[in-house]
């Protein structure tokens, strides 16, 4: 894998805030985004799919792009219907912020998903009596114009950021009930914090749909050869007169970013602006050096590594449940030994031994129907 200029050469030309725009603004697909992308669009395709889909993964894997990428194909695909039907929009959304307190902020989020949807006149709704509730009746017939194929909700954590259990039961319950009334579906997409939200009330795991977008691991051979792929990839889209050889030093570019492509390419980004902000044209290449100056502390790292294995051993470790499942449906110890003796036994029957054919009466004689 040898380093290689993959950008248009003419850009070198250009002033160095438009080269770092042009690496700031770059995406590209690798293996894990396409999966997460494959999944996600056949949930949204899906006939009577989930009303909620939740998307979550560590912080930096890339779920904003993976967004991004979904808006873009559902954009280009509904071109030729948005020119005829200029109410339509296929896919709209919003990222919410972080509560100032205890209390989720519904008239922002309601304002920032009319916006979203193009919504006119919608300051006429604010600040007055009921404002809320007539900016949920407004999101709701907005919704049902619209008749978008998905509306997404990005840092939709933040749903969960309340003082209690019983509002953040709330918090989900309104939004699926908000998807049932305007016949939307609602991407939730998230770091591992959303996961609780998830299994809040039986209706809801009904309803809604979980997506994993996870990170490169470290103990899979296939996982690595991608992430050096993307590394590759990245370091010759650098708007630099030499592609630098960071695949040389992928290792530390893995233990840096934990394996999270949005972090990988935050690093590169945040280094190549500071040498071209020092240097300037002088600049001929981005150097080990320079990387290791602006990557993240250990300690940084290791919160991030921690809350990434957090989330990961919460989808993984499943140890008991399915006994405890079991157990709860009623199918008691002595179901279960009667179940697995049962079986054991059609099992011994059915088995005989290899080339030993079963008893039966054999003809005697010559075959009269034998030509």
């Amino acid at each position: 894998m040898q380093p290689q200029i993959s950008f248009p050469k003419e850009l070198l030309l250009q002033p160095i805030p438009d080269r770092i725009a042009y690496f700031k603004d770059y995406t590209m697909a690798h293996p894990k985004l396409i999966e997460a992308d494959r999944k996600l669009m056949h949930a949204i395709r899906e006939p009577g799919g989930a009303a909620l889909i939740f998307v979550f993964g560590p912080t930096g894997v890339g779920k904003s792009t993976l967004l991004k990428r979904i808006t873009q194909k559902l954009l280009k695909e509904a071109l030729s219907l948005m020119e005829t039907d200029k109410g339509y929009i296929p896919i709209a959304g919003v990222e919410i912020k972080t509560p100032e307190d205890s209390n989720f902020d519904w008239n922002d989020f309601y304002v920032r998903a009319l916006m979203a949807l193009n919504e006119p006149m919608i300051e006429k709704k604010i600040n007055r009596t009921g404002a809320k509730l007539k900016l949920r009746l407004a999101l709701e017939s907005a919704l049902r114009n619209r008749r978008p194929d998905a509306f997404y909700i990005d840092e939709a954590q933040n749903f969960g950021k309340v003082a209690s259990g019983r509002k953040l039961q709330d918090q989900t319950d309104c939004i699926k009930s908000l998807a049932n009334l305007a016949q939307t579906r609602f991407i939730l997409c998230g770091i591992y914090e959303l996961l609780p939200l998830r299994n809040l009330s039986g209706q809801l795991c009904r309803r809604s749909h979980s997506i994993h977008f996870p990170r490169y691991s470290a103990d899979s051979e296939q996982d690595l050869k991608a992430f050096k792929s993307a590394l590759l990839t990245l370091q010759n889209q650098l708007p630099l007169p030499e592609p630098p050889d960071l695949v040389a030093h992928w290792e530390f570019c893995y233990e840096r970013t934990i394996g999270c492509i949005g972090i990988l390419k935050d690093l590169l980004l945040r280094t190549l602006s500071a040498i071209l902000v020092r240097d300037g044209d002088k600049v001929l290449t981005l150097k080990p050096k320079d990387l290791e100056q602006r990557a993240w502390s250990l300690e940084e790292c290791l919160v991030m590594l921690r809350e990434a294995k957090e989330g990961e051993q919460q989808l993984t470790d499943k140890s008991g449940l399915h006994e405890e499942l079991r157990t709860a449906l009623g199918f008691n110890a002595a179901t279960s030994k009667q179940s697995a003796k049962s079986s054991k036994s059609t099992s011994s029957k059915k088995a005989g031994s290899v080339g030993k054919p079963s008893p039966r009466r054999r003809s005697v004689g010559i075959d009269q129907d034998a030509s």
